[in-house]
């Protein structure tokens, strides 16, 4: 009979405490405002080039050639402006920091806004009083001063000091949905073949294997790893295509490392820059984020809450998100970054644990109405009670202990938080209620004797 009410426990505390799943939808990249790259805080530009517009809410740091907006991408038109803004500096410039002939070129048009133009001069005619495209120099060194930022049109002078865009709280929204789709389910196995190959887990990828993903089509794919397990594949293969309505989350957990993560980038088979505005790498965790080598990365990088570095020579098809940047340095090329804006919305399950104080009884109630232990410890045999039906095992999920906080340990197994706590008092319970049923029974039966 204990035994069977152990069961029925089980089963209760399955239906009522069970974790549940809280769908959410996320559009990760909205508050960058189509920047190919945005910034917290400081950026410094080396090398070489990126096609879209660059945002940044600190300082700019001047420290080679570099080229922005090449493919005129940009689409952020601040008040009355007659072009988009394709660079924007919540601060200034930082010239202590940059080389001394250090150039960022502002191509297709693009405006340029800056927070704080103290130690700079803008500039939009030449020697002769005649109309130049805009340039901003060091204040007193002329149309040709270096490190500075050309323009490739003449922007009134009084539209280039200003600081349009609330980095802020663009991050803390940022950052709030990247650690929520961190907490995604994951629903994408890899294997280590294409067809019916072995599952690979989270965290066991080995050196030079080579991994296969197949997507579900029409909901948001989710892929969970390790920073271990990105460096170490050979390749990733992609047997089906991301698209607007199949997209991809790659959640990467750099943990193990303390959140530092130098990313050997892995060749991303059967994809390119077509599939690069549906996949997302979301680096949560991270705080000190490097491209070290590798294969281009396809898709967007979202690392709210990491100092980027990119010192590899290939590229990256996507947006880039981070604290700080420092792309290229002055003896490494960065290579690329090619405009393909994120254009999916993200959907997926992420577990939430049930509060342990609404959903199950309180404590006090299978507490003060069953049957103490001094009854049936004192007028019964104790051997005469059925116990081989109870389990036993580690497995045993009948409460063997009540603490002090009222909570109940399993036997064999760690608490969990509520929903161990409720199959506990729910098993207690019925076993209880059992127990007493059976004392009231033998006592008739002896009555009768």
């Amino acid at each position: 009979m204990i035994a069977g009410a152990a069961a029925l426990a089980i089963g209760i505390a399955g239906v009522f405490n069970r974790a549940s799943a809280e769908v959410v939808t996320v559009s990760p990249l909205d508050p960058a405002l189509g920047f190919n790259l945005f910034v917290e805080g400081d950026t410094a530009l080396a090398e070489h080039e990126i096609e879209g517009p660059v945002a940044t809410g600190g300082d700019l740091v001047v420290q080679g050639l570099y080229e922005v907006d090449v493919h005129g991408a940009a689409d952020f038109v601040y008040g009355d402006d007659a072009e988009p803004s394709a660079l924007v500096v919540g601060g200034g410039i930082d010239y202590g920091r940059s080389t001394e002939d250090g150039i960022v070129r502002v191509l297709n048009g693009g405006y340029v806004k800056i927070g704080d133009l103290t130690g700079s001069e803008v500039i939009n005619t030449d020697e002769n009083n005649a109309s130049v495209d805009t340039r901003v120099v060091p204040e007193g060194e002329g149309y040709e001063g270096s490190p500075r930022i050309e323009l490739t049109v003449t922007q009134p002078e009084d539209s280039v000091e200003s600081s349009p865009i609330d980095f802020g709280t663009a991050f803390s929204t940022m950052r709030s949905n990247s650690a929520t789709l961190a907490a995604c389910q994951n629903t994408v196995t890899m294997t280590d073949s294409r067809d019916w190959g072995q599952p690979v887990a989270k965290g066991e990828v080995q050196p030079g294997q080579q991994i296969f993903i197949e997507l579900t089509a029409g909901q948001t794919n989710v892929l969970n790893v390790t920073g271990e397990d990105l460096n170490n594949m050979a390749d990733l293969t992609f047997i089906d295509q991301p698209s607007a309505d199949t997209p991809l989350l790659i959640n990467v957990d750099t943990s193990a490392a303390g959140g530092v993560f130098d990313w050997d980038v892995a060749p991303q088979a059967g994809i390119s820059g077509q599939q690069a505005p549906y996949i997302l790498w979301n680096f949560n965790d991270a705080t000190d984020l490097t491209i070290a080598g590798g294969d281009t990365v396809e898709g967007s990088i979202y690392a709210p809450n990491a100092d980027f570095t990119d010192l590899s020579i290939t590229n990256v098809e996507g947006q880039i998100v981070a604290a700080n940047a420092q792309i290229g340095t002055v003896s490494d090329n960065s290579g690329e970054i090619h405009h393909y804006p994120f254009e999916a919305e993200l959907t997926c399950d992420t577990e939430v644990d049930p509060s342990p104080t609404t959903d199950e009884p309180t404590t006090d109630e299978p507490t003060t109405d069953q049957p103490t232990t001094d009854h049936p410890t004192t007028d019964e045999p104790t051997t005469e009670a059925p116990t081989s039906g109870a389990p036993t095992t580690a497995d045993s999920v009948v409460p063997s202990d009540i603490g002090t906080d009222g909570q109940r340990t399993p036997a064999g197994l760690s608490t969990t938080g509520a929903s161990l706590t409720g199959l506990g008092i729910a098993a207690l319970v019925l076993v209880a209620g059992g127990t007493a049923a059976l004392v009231a029974s033998r006592r008739r039966n002896r009555s009768t004797e």
